[in-house]
């Protein structure tokens, strides 16, 4: 089931990335690209079985952004980790209240 999923997550990645690289990004769409990769990162983890191509395919499509921005400037680490966990911290209390 896990080799699916990962099958089926790369080929979404893929056309993502191809996506992406028609695209012009201003700033934030580029940020917004940014936060929801490394999202994904961390919330696929539990559902694949080739984290690294995964992982590669986040990064390719983040790079592709990148290229496509007018004006590249990523979001910090610590940013981008407060974001994710606030996230995280608001879909896991959702969770919990159903």
């Amino acid at each position: 089931q896990e080799s699916v999923i990962s099958t089926v997550l790369k080929l979404c990645l893929k056309s993502l990335q191809e996506f992406v690289r028609l695209q012009t990004f201003n700033r934030s769409g580029f940020q917004q690209i940014q936060l929801d990769m490394e999202f994904l990162k961390s919330s696929l983890k539990e559902f694949i079985d080739d984290e690294a191509a995964i992982s590669f395919l986040l990064k390719e499509v983040n790079n592709a952004a990148h290229e496509r921005c007018l004006d590249p400037i990523p979001l910090e680490a610590p940013i981008l980790d407060k974001l994710i966990n606030a996230k995280l911290a608001k879909i896991k209390e959702q969770s919990a209240n159903m």
